[in-house]
């Protein structure tokens, strides 16, 4: 297949694999992406996946590729943070939700991190969706704090959250939140209903 073919096919494709584009040549062969790979007409990403070589990347990018490499999922806990303002830096690599097995991608450009959670936790995401092409589900602020204590046990007092260094401004929109609690009551987690009431108290401090 000669590769200006290629590309027409998987130019409104931000990121492909081999299953993507075996639905268009049932016949391809690996080898000739290792070839172009080599040529520097397309780029290696993670998980499987490619793009072409004059692709941007950028952070929508990455948050749309970590929901495909690894489905179900969606971006939550210290990106989804970041992308809410309540991290005052941007995170290297991207962390995301799944109700598969915990599991990591290397790339270039970070890592990509899925922690395990129950499938009845899958929820309160939303999706983005910017130049009709990147497309990617991002938890809400309520599930990204949430998720985040979910796993971070280590904070048991008002003082760790002072060293998160957490935007109390943005935290503001958690008092009295209805969504919060109502997300809360479906973790029917004591722990998490804990580390919720220091948040509380962190704000206020």
């Amino acid at each position: 297949m000669k590769f200006r073919d290629f590309q027409r096919h998987v130019k409104d494709l931000p990121a492909f694999n081999l299953n993507d584009v075996r639905m268009f040549n049932p016949g391809f062969h690996r080898q000739q992406l290792s070839d172009w790979l080599d040529r520097g007409y397309i780029v290696f990403l993670a998980g499987g996946f490619y793009m072409l070589a004059d692709e941007q990347v950028n952070e929508s990018y990455l948050f749309m590729l970590a929901n495909r490499i690894y489905e179900p999922s969606y971006i939550s806990r210290e990106s989804a943070l970041a992308y809410h303002l309540v991290i005052p830096e941007s995170v290297l690599g991207v962390t995301s939700v799944s109700s598969r097995k915990t599991k990591q991608f290397e790339s270039e450009w970070g890592n990509f991190n899925y922690r395990s959670i129950k499938p009845v936790l899958m929820f309160g995401y939303q999706v983005v969706e910017q130049d009709n092409m990147i497309k990617y589900k991002i938890a809400n602020l309520e599930k990204s704090v949430l998720d985040y204590l979910y796993w971070n046990n280590g904070i048991d007092s008002i003082d760790d959250f002072a060293g998160l260094r957490w935007n109390r401004q943005e935290m503001f929109r958690l008092e009295d939140n209805t969504l919060l609690n109502k997300y809360l009551k479906i973790f029917d987690n004591k722990a998490l209903y804990r580390r919720v009431d220091l948040l509380l108290e962190f704000i206020h401090a």
